[in-house]
């Protein structure tokens, strides 16, 4: 009975239980899919013969009892076929021997009765049946009784194997390991219920999926066998005892090979199938060859039977072709599952990494921040040349800690892909000045002039990114410059073409340092990467340009880079120009001291940053009153009424910096209603901090910030 089972097939192409198991799945889905409309083309083409029997021919009684038989016998199997194969699938959660028992048994029964009764019938009118077609009627009964024999050991010996399958899996829910067990405990049963493929054995849910499809595609195997059978006795009938009714042959045939080729789109996702359908007529044909002695009849049988042979050709090529679409989509749909399993692990792991920097930044910074505030605060005490030197060493350390955190924390986040550009007019002439008093001090110590050229040009980008690719800029050239200076430019493009509504700027940023070869040129904005030439103690991680490139492709801006070994370099970023403003605010450079006398709130969940904090501000003149929660916040400004606000954005709980300014300045006190007297320090660099804080509009400086650039913000604040 291997044979004529398609299930058997699979194991030439299945890996594995489950992929077998997945494939019967999907080829039951297809023919799911196609069977109401096979089965209803079934039954009209047997309604076409009969009533084209009734209509064009004067049939003898015989002739109409055997019609109306076949008639109503090819409809009750098409009925029985369809009512089992939806009472298997409804039961398919609770699918039990016993119901499944009772099915095989009703179709053992059904075909042996309808044998029986058929063997009589058929018997009954022999006496009727003219002596020169009584041969033709003998053998006619005769393959009757075989195909009956046929349909009935099929339909047996599929039950015994569905029998064993179903016994195989236990009604009662028992661990995974206890069904391996249980099935290996019975090597027959394995051998002969499943494909050899299936070994390996399936888990009890999927043993019960395989169940119900395995049991449906045997109904259906035993139904349309049954259909072959009644299609192929009606050939045999026409050509043995009707042969003079050429309408009836022709009208039988035409719809036979109708039958038969249509069925091939549909049947065919189960070759046996189609083949048990097709294989009653090859037998039929090859008998009609044996029996009749028209020589142009045996040449229309031996072609019929050529065209059977193609039909079952090209079911074969339908139904391999059928495997490998399937074997893809099952492969595809593995793969997006592994996909979609893995992208929500890179989400996971994405967000993870988004929660630790955000933790990150605000918990290293801290410390190194602190740090910054004591070494500045100490410079101000009374030191011998040895003390100020070793502060000075320390100074350094710091501020090379402090440019590598930065770096680090930058690049994850921009790595991380959650930095997105906010843009907005940008004033250009603002954003340099305080780069240029950042940095002054710097440049100071290396006996460096850092100059800008004023600009009253505005362009359209994110102000906090574009600060950052200059602070990378201006860092790395005074770095690698000994000698001579730094310098910084903004410069109109003019633009030939009338059509190009946007103006853009270049800005630029020279220096006269060591410079750097064709070869370098072509690695200087690779992550991590240094010039090895290059002997400076202090040459950070080699991130800073890798920062610069991430952030002007963010921002959408042509980045270039010119350089000349021993003549230096020139770094350039193209934006687009939004507007000009006359009124730009240029703050020079003033010895007057605003901050002396002035009262500065500050507020801060750690308590080391308070202390360096409060250390510092005195040290400058200013009177410090510092609290740690918001409540203690409002009660401070309250009693002391600060001239200035500065507070962390991360408090303690749930509390932010912005939560601050908004209770101070629902205090209605009118000293402090001015937004540019609110700092917020903060070790968060996502643009989306200016977002979020744009109801209150603080000075947002970020940390670890230092001492200088501290007060430079202090006095300009203190200035209005």
């Amino acid at each position: 009975m291997k044979l004529i089972d398609d299930i058997e097939a699979l194991r030439q192409y299945a890996q594995n239980a489950l992929e077998a198991e997945r494939i019967l799945a999907e080829k039951t889905s297809l023919i799911r899919q196609h069977l109401p409309l096979s089965l209803a083309g079934t039954i009209f083409s047997s309604l076409c013969f009969f009533v084209t029997m009734f209509i064009t021919l004067d049939l003898e009684t015989n002739q109409k009892i055997l019609n109306i038989i076949w008639l109503a016998y090819h409809t009750t199997i098409i009925a029985i076929c369809w009512a089992f194969w939806q009472h298997i699938f409804k039961k398919s959660d609770a699918l039990d021997t016993q119901f499944l028992k009772r099915r095989f048994a009703t179709l053992l029964i059904f075909f042996i009765i309808i044998s029986c009764l058929g063997t009589i019938v058929f018997i009954r009118l022999l006496p009727n049946v003219p002596v020169a077609e009584l041969r033709a009627a003998k053998m006619l009964i005769m393959a009757w009784i075989f195909f009956h024999i046929t349909i009935i050991g099929v339909c047996w010996f599929s039950w015994r194997k569905i029998k064993t399958l179903a016994n195989s899996i236990p009604l009662n829910p028992v661990s995974s390991s206890n069904i391996f067990v249980a099935i290996s405990n019975d090597k027959s049963a394995t051998e002969s219920s499943l494909p050899s493929s299936l070994s390996t054995h399936l888990p009890n849910n999927r043993l019960s999926d395989y169940l119900t499809h395995y049991s449906a595609y045997n109904i259906l195997l035993i139904c349309t066998l049954a259909i072959g059978c009644l299609w192929a006795m009606a050939i045999g009938k026409a050509f043995t005892t009707n042969l003079h009714n050429t309408t009836q042959v022709i009208v039988l045939m035409g719809l036979q090979f109708g039958l038969f080729g249509g069925a091939i789109s549909s049947l065919a996702v189960f070759w046996r199938v189609y083949i048990a359908l097709i294989l009653p007529s090859v037998f039929m044909w090859g008998l009609i060859i044996f029996y009749v002695d028209d020589t142009r009849l045996i040449i229309l049988a031996v072609a019929v039977l050529v065209l059977l042979f193609f039909n079952m050709f090209f079911a074969k090529h339908a139904w391999l072709n059928n495997l490998r679409a399937i074997s893809i989509y099952l492969e595809n749909t593995n793969l997006v599952s592994q996909l979609q399993v893995k992208t929500q692990q890179v989400e996971k792991a994405s967000l993870a990494r988004i929660q630790f920097l955000a933790a990150a930044s605000h918990d290293l910074r801290q410390p190194v921040q602190a740090l910054s505030l004591f070494i500045e605060a100490l410079k101000d005490t009374n030191l011998d040349s040895q003390q100020a030197q070793i502060l000075n060493y320390a100074n350094s350390a710091s501020q090379s800690s402090s440019e590598m955190l930065n770096s680090i924390l930058d690049y994850a986040h921009l790595e991380s892909g959650q930095m997105t550009p906010h843009f907005a007019p940008t004033n250009l002439n603002d954003i340099m000045q305080s780069l240029v008093n950042e940095f002054s001090i710097q440049a100071h110590n290396k006996q460096l002039s850092l100059r800008f050229r004023p600009t009253n040009i505005w362009v359209m980008t994110d102000p906090t990114m574009l600060s950052l690719i200059l602070r990378n800029l201006i860092s790395n050239a005074i770095r690698y410059t000994q000698k001579g200076g730094i310098l910084i430019g903004v410069r109109k493009l003019s633009t030939q073409s009338p059509s190009i509504l946007l103006n853009y700027c270049r800005i630029s940023v020279w220096d006269t340092g060591s410079g750097m070869t064709a070869g370098e040129l072509e690695r200087v904005f690779d992550s991590f990467y240094q010039l090895e030439r290059n002997n400076t103690t202090n040459q950070g991680l080699g991130l800073g340009l890798a920062i610069v490139k991430g952030m002007t492709k963010l921002l959408k801006a042509d980045l270039s880079v010119e350089s000349k070994l021993n003549q230096g370099s020139q770094f350039s970023l193209v934006l687009p120009i939004c507007g000009e403003s006359n009124n730009a605010m240029s703050f020079e450079h003033t010895e007057t001291d605003y901050l002396a006398g002035k009262t500065i709130l500050v507020v801060d969940d750690d308590n080391m940053v308070l202390k360096s904090m409060q250390l510092l501000l005195e040290m400058w003149g200013c009177q410090t009153i510092v609290v740690q929660t918001l409540e203690d916040a409002v009660t401070a400004f309250k009693t002391h009424q600060p001239d200035i606000v500065i507070t962390d954005f991360r408090l303690a709980g749930t509390e932010t910096g912005e939560d601050v300014i908004i209770a101070i300045q629902n205090t209605n006190k009118p000293s402090i209603l001015v937004s540019k007297s609110f700092i917020i320090l903060t070790a968060n660099t996502s643009p989306e901090l200016f977002i979020t804080t744009r109801a209150v509009n603080p000075i947002i400086l970020h940390k670890p910030i230092d001492p200088m650039t501290l007060r430079h913000n202090l006095q300009q604040v203190a200035a209005r």
